[in-house]
């Protein structure tokens, strides 16, 4: 399998924390733009510098492969940031190094895996998919499903899932869709995370609701949970200013063998 490309790693010189972003199907690294910008700007003296490091997984099958292409370019210790799909990505690096993570934020994702009629009906999805031209990558029912309805019109935004699609094209969107269809369970060793740890999720995700991060949560030993009003599965994108807040507060807090700070529920809706 291809690893990961140097030249997407996105490494800023000087002091700061390194975090690996990993997004979801379909995404680039244009997924994060407007939140590390956001993050730039906060205004909070507490906050460390960050470091960001972009992993674009288009090239391999299965999350395991996945992980490990991200652990050849990452640096020797890293805050990890995974969303839906770079969320099941995440829970294979802690297996597979569990050492070099020093914060996880786990966004609009899960720790299951897929049931065997789900996973059969992904595996079709991608033979239909690429039977079919020309690819199209995000459709109208995908963004009522996967948008707040606030968002679900923003021209900006839709233009951004479609461009980061169809930059990505059938090909990758069959080994991703082979790698999520896979993907072990890992709801067994969320009780093993040691690491400062933050879950995020939209209000108004349709695709991975709530309920199930909150569960995921409850599960990881001293982990937060918060839900992010105005947003649905692209709490990075559409709510960037609030992302950022979160993923300052998650860096600031202790390193494993320091005091760990107790489990807080913030949870709002609108």
């Amino acid at each position: 399998m291809s690893s990961i490309s140097k030249k997407y790693t996105g490494h800023v010189d000087g002091d700061g924390v390194p975090v690996v972003f990993l997004s979801g199907m379909l995404a680039d690294q244009r997924m994060w733009h407007p939140a590390i910008a956001a993050y730039d700007e906060l205004d909070d003296p507490a906050k460390p510098l960050l470091k960001p490091v972009f992993c674009e997984l288009f090239y391999q099958d299965t999350v395991a492969d996945m992980a490990r292409a991200v652990l050849e370019t990452a640096p020797d210790r890293f805050a990890l940031v995974g969303m839906s799909m770079g969320g099941y990505v995440a829970f294979e690096i802690l297996r597979q190094a569990p050492e070099r993570v020093s914060h996880l934020m786990l966004v609009n994702t899960r720790a299951t895996a897929d049931s065997e009629a789900v996973r059969r009906r992904r595996l079709l999805l991608s033979r239909i998919v690429a039977g079919k031209t020309p690819f199209v990558a995000v459709n109208d029912g995908m963004l009522d499903e996967m948008l707040h309805p606030d968002n679900r019109n923003d021209a900006g935004l839709v233009s951004l899932l479609t461009a980061m699609g169809d930059a990505c094209g059938v090909g990758v969107f069959e080994r991703q869709n082979h790698a999520v269809a896979t993907r072990p369970d890992s709801m067994t060793d969320l009780g093993n995370i040691v690491v400062p740890c933050s879950v995020v999720v939209g209000t108004h995700d349709r695709i991975i609701s709530p309920e199930s991060h909150r569960e995921m949560a409850d599960a990881i030993p001293g982990a937060t949970y918060q839900e992010v009003p105005g947003a649905g599965h692209y709490v990075p994108l559409e709510q960037p200013v609030e992302f950022a807040r979160s993923l300052a507060a998650l860096l600031a807090r202790q390193q494993p063998g320091l005091n760990r700070p107790q489990r807080r529920s913030s949870s709002s809706r609108k």
